[in-house]
């Protein structure tokens, strides 16, 4: 592992832990968006009372509340969540290595599934196709010959609903592998009460790696609200 650095961080329950990171200016970008922006604080919405008492009757009920985090990058989001929702168990998906020994640092302790992998639609391989791009902005590319793995997030999340775990959250920052992810099999949506993306347009000019979102999304009953860079997609009823 590359030399590494303790930060503080608040966390959203009152509590402060140590961040290791890099020092990089990816790395204090996450730590700004995730613990000082506070990017997946639900007190930011109008409903955000209505899903904590959501994931509270899930508690109470006996139930296992389960977020999926694909692009989890170094655990800030995971170690947000976690700490915003005792007894959640948070599925991280993130293909960089280098990433992940981060990762599995920051995270020791917490309910997690850590995954060296990519998400999609489908499993198969993949590789990094901007390895000088900074270290929150890799991006995947499929490849037969890859030596990074990418896991189907349909196939993921039956699992864990077969193994007890009720859908809760789902947030996906893939560097525009979202045009994939949602070009098929998207039933899981209507698992989650909540979806939080961002999206990449703005990096793919004329691309459209949005459309397949778009598309996806329209056909639930669900709200679309815009939260800085992030959208939450929440479900109504």
């Amino acid at each position: 592992m590359s030399k590494t650095v303790s930060t503080q961080i608040a966390l959203p329950d009152g509590s402060f832990g140590n961040f290791i990171h890099r020092g990089t200016h990816a790395d204090l970008g996450v730590i700004e968006q995730i613990f000082q922006n506070r990017d997946y604080d639900l007190g930011s919405l109008g409903r955000g009372n209505e899903f904590t008492q959501l994931f509270q009757s899930m508690i109470d009920a006996g139930q296992k509340p389960l977020i999926v985090d694909c692009g989890a990058n170094i655990g800030a989001s995971a170690c947000w969540f976690s700490a915003a929702f005792p007894g959640v168990h948070v599925v991280c998906f993130e293909p960089d290595a280098a990433n992940f020994e981060l990762l599995r640092t920051n995270v020791k302790g917490l309910d997690t599934d850590l995954r060296l992998a990519a998400i999609s639609a489908t499993d198969g391989a993949a590789i990094i196709v901007n390895p000088d791009a900074g270290e929150w902005a890799y991006r995947t590319q499929r490849s037969a010959a890859g030596d990074i793995s990418v896991a189907s997030l349909k196939r993921i999340v039956a699992e864990k609903e077969a193994a007890g775990y009720a859908p809760f959250i789902v947030k996906i920052d893939i560097e525009g592998g979202e045009e994939e992810l949602f070009a098929q099999d998207t039933g899981w949506i209507a698992e989650f009460p909540i979806l939080i993306i961002e999206l990449h347009d703005w990096l793919f000019p004329k691309k459209g790696t949005s459309q397949n979102f778009l598309k996806a999304i329209a056909a639930h009953d669900r709200d679309f609200v815009y939260v800085g860079e992030n959208i939450f997609s929440l479900r109504n009823g």
